[in-house]
């Protein structure tokens, strides 16, 4: 008998085991009762609520440097501020911008919480050698990038779905320049010589997607846990068009149920608590203490940062097309506040980078309110 031949008494087979096992067999013999007897109840498993965590809004603070890692560099500066909404449930918007909502793939599904997020950011970028007034060619050109982004979030207790498009400016106009050597001189570190060769001034645009899950999520006591959250996305745009998928790992006393504090790019918009047992809302635990690690490769089709300007002509090196970055780190929950510090080394990013890897450290701290 072949395979396609199977494939039918398979079918029946199942059937009739899905019906065995919700129906009672009738040759069984059962046992005498007494006629007043009632059947136990079954006990069902309660709801987890969800109620405190729904209500709560979030502010988190990302900041990053290369400082952390031992150089000056590469991705040299982050910072991000970014708000997200409590529980909008459908949104609570009429006419036109209910039909745009509605139009956004991804963020409505039905019966989970929706949220926006709203955040304001900059990056910035340098060569290896900064002392030098005409930079290298084949050194990464200097660069600065500064934006508004605008989220869409629609998640439950197990996924997260976030649309993000940013807008801003790349080159002089994003005052990356001004922010770095302000910051060099209060530290009484040498003043960068090359940003005058840095990227040309041009406006940016970023759709960022991202879908991450929260697997594995296991209580080895009543205080002690880990959990596995994997990520997968994509961004298109004028800035970064690459494609990335990644998983983080958690293990630590009174987890967070959220979906892990992602480094201050597209789409990262904080953690907030994901249902009433998070330690920032639940009410018979207000602390956490957790370490994690976690792994991400992206796919890159385009990097303004490397390619240069995308309208004007500007100095550039030759990317490379993967790049992956390997992080670990610890998080702290006293009350309604988090803190999480991590430490990234990221692959060679460009063919003539002097380093195989480049290291930089992440500090995020948010408020649950």
């Amino acid at each position: 008998m072949n395979r396609s031949s199977l494939l039918p008494v398979l079918v029946c087979v199942l059937g009739v085991a899905d019906v065995g096992l919700n129906l009672p067999l009738a040759a069984a013999p059962v046992p005498p009762s007494d006629a007043g007897a009632v059947e136990p109840a079954r006990s069902v498993p309660e709801p987890v609520a969800n109620g405190r965590a729904r209500q709560a809004g979030l502010f988190t603070l990302y900041f990053e440097n290369d400082y952390f890692g031992g150089t000056d560099e590469h991705y040299t500066n982050g910072a991000k501020l970014s708000w997200m909404t409590p529980d909008l449930t459908d949104w609570g918007q009429r006419g036109w911008r209910r039909g745009f909502l509605n139009a956004l793939p991804f963020v409505n599904r039905s019966d989970t919480q929706k949220n926006f997020g709203f955040s304001f950011g900059q990056a910035i970028y340098t060569p290896h050698n900064t002392d030098v007034s005409v930079p290298d060619p084949t050194d990464r050109p200097y660069a600065g990038w500064s934006y508004l982004e605008l989220s869409f979030i629609s998640k439950d207790t197990r996924r997260a779905d976030i649309v993000s498009i940013q807008a801003g400016v790349v080159g002089s106009n994003s005052r990356a320049e001004q922010t770095q050597k302000t910051v060099h001189r209060l530290l009484g570190n040498d003043i960068p010589q090359g940003w005058d060769y840095q990227l040309r001034n041009e406006p940016g645009v970023n759709l960022v997607y991202e879908r991450r899950q929260r697997l594995a999520a296991r209580a080895l006591d009543d205080r002690l846990g880990f959990d596995l959250i994997p990520h997968a996305g994509v961004s298109l745009g004028t800035v970064q068009t690459y494609a990335n998928a990644g998983a983080l790992v958690r293990f630590g006393v009174n987890l967070p149920t959220d979906f892990g504090v992602a480094l201050s790019r597209g789409g990262a918009i904080g953690a907030a608590p994901g249902d009433d047992r998070d330690p920032r809302v639940a009410p018979d635990r207000d602390a956490s203490f957790f370490v994690f690690g976690a792994a991400e490769g992206r796919a890159v089709a385009h990097d303004v940062f490397l390619d240069g300007n995308v309208w004007k002509d500007s100095p550039s090196v030759n990317k490379e097309h993967f790049v992956a970055d390997l992080s670990a780190g610890i998080g702290i929950i006293a009350g309604r506040w988090q803190l999480t510090a991590t430490l990234v080394h990221r692959t060679r990013e460009f063919e003539t980078q002097r380093d195989d890897w480049s290291a930089f450290g992440s500090v995020t701290l948010s408020a649950a309110f």
